[in-house]
């Protein structure tokens, strides 16, 4: 494994190497590759705009300087990109991640510890066509990194990963951009019908789905919009082992624990409980829309980030957590784009330069004024528990459009009610080890579930299956 090569420059720490530009002339860059940050997101159209305002006030603050912003495509091609870049030195400075994506980068030296500059005090001068130009500090405040939601800054840490700086556990090689999670959307006029309460545990939602099938013959009370997610998150739960950043034995899935849950949900699924994404060939959202008496769900299970889809037709949909095993076990998956800095690349003049000014880049992402404006426009969380005190974003909270001042309606106040409920969370979020093979191990969990729902595989068998497919012997 690569040791990332360190230099001392203006007092700080900073990693070898160099920030590369990716492209010449894509998505509008330069080809000044010492003075242009290039960055790669999945961000649609409508967010880019958004980010336009964190790119202007960059280029204004520190001149001279730009930002390629690149669109490769989604998570996945964001994730491709990056790999076939790093076989040719291409890499881009700033890349939107997840965890997995960033265990496959790992390997090739290219990853920086954020530490040496999170809240580096010191000051930085740089120059431009001979005009010097002073950066007062070159970190983030104490004050601001306090406000870090730590939920979200945990999966950023080494110990997390397998085969970065194992001498340094605390190395932070992610920062969280924004965050989603996993809600339960439902039907509150059903829950009226039926007479209950919303479920706060899993008895309790099965009990309401054997009462909304007696109610309504044509109902899927249940859409669960993410397989893997749902496996994971019951291994959580549960306590039964999923993975490990173990390098001599990642794979664990392959348990009793898992198998008895596996078979538990294919009882329900036969009793025409349940549904999920893979099965119903779509996201359950769609069927959520619809009321129960129409063939459509009482509950669906989905991302925060997606709340714009889950509003009722004919209905006001309402929003609370995922069930629980019980009070105590009822953790839930924290998802969303994290940003993963890359040394290497077209060698810039002044690699240490780069890394810095793509750090300057990294703070109007995290600004909290960009934070609430970015979280606003998209329906994911802010990173930063301060961002909740922006007049603007707590009035959206509430409801209430902070710039007509009326009340949200439609898919608007289902985002508004997602992203508050999703603030009371982040002592639920779990963090799943991230090593190269992780993804695999995701995409195998999709597989498993689907088939022993469907019955084409018992649970023992389908996870001995995902476990060869693992590379497990």
């Amino acid at each position: 494994m690569k040791k990332l090569f360190t230099v001392a420059l203006a007092g700080c720490i900073a990693v070898g190497g160099c920030l590369a530009f990716a492209a010449c002339d894509g998505g509008g860059g330069s080809s000044d590759y010492d003075h242009t940050i290039v960055f790669y997101s999945s961000q649609g159209d409508a967010l880019t705009s958004v980010t336009d305002a964190a790119i202007q006030a960059f280029e204004a603050k520190y001149p001279g300087w730009h930002v390629d912003h690149q669109q490769p495509g989604g998570y996945d091609e964001v994730l491709s990109k990056v790999r076939s870049d790093l076989t040719g030195g291409l890499q881009p400075d700033l890349a939107y991640c997840y965890a997995d994506h960033v265990a496959q980068y790992i390997e090739s030296g290219t990853v920086v510890n954020m530490n040496q500059y999170l809240k580096n005090a010191n000051s930085y001068t740089y120059t431009v066509d001979g005009t010097e130009h002073t950066i007062d500090r070159i970190g983030f405040t104490d004050a601001d990194v306090a406000s870090f939601i730590p939920g979200y800054m945990q999966e950023g840490y080494a110990s997390n990963y397998t085969g970065y700086n194992t001498d340094d556990p605390n190395a932070l090689i992610t920062l969280p951009f924004v965050k989603s999670t996993e809600l339960l959307f439902y039907n509150p006029d059903a829950l009226d019908t039926l007479g209950v309460e919303v479920p706060t545990t899993w008895d309790e939602l099965w009990n309401i789905c054997e009462q909304a099938r007696n109610t309504w013959d044509k109902c899927t009370p249940l859409g669960y919009d993410s397989e893997a997610n749902w496996f994971i998150t019951m291994s959580e739960q549960l306590d039964f082992d999923y993975t490990s950043t173990d390098a001599n034995n990642h794979f664990l899935f392959k348990n009793k624990g898992a198998e008895d849950w596996l078979t538990e949900i294919a009882g329900y699924y036969g009793k025409g409980y349940i549904t999920t994404q893979q099965i119903y060939g779509s996201y359950t959202s769609a069927l959520f829309q619809k009321g129960p008496a129409e063939g459509g769900l009482v509950f669906c299970i989905g991302s925060s980030g997606g709340a714009s889809n889950q509003a009722g037709i004919g209905f006001t949909t309402e929003v609370a957590p995922i069930p629980g095993v019980d009070a105590t076990h009822n953790q839930c998956i924290s998802q969303g784009p994290s940003l993963v800095m890359l040394s290497g690349g077209h060698s810039p003049s002044d690699p240490n330069e780069k890394q810095i000014m793509t750090f300057q880049f990294i703070k109007e992402l995290l600004d909290v004024n960009f934070q609430a404006k970015f979280a606003k426009a998209s329906g994911y969380n802010p990173m930063r528990s301060d961002v909740y005190a922006v007049d603007s974003y707590a009035q959206f909270l509430e409801g209430v459009d902070p710039e007509t001042g009326d009340d949200l309606t439609g898919a608007q106040l289902v985002v508004s009610k997602s992203a508050k409920a999703a603030t009371a969370l982040t002592e639920r979020f779990y963090t799943s080890p991230a090593f190269v093979g992780s993804s695999t191990a995701r995409q195998q969990m999709t597989s498993v579930v689907q088939r022993v729902l469907l019955g084409q595989r018992d649970a023992k068998t389908a996870l001995e299956e995902a476990y060869k497919n693992c590379g497990g012997k």
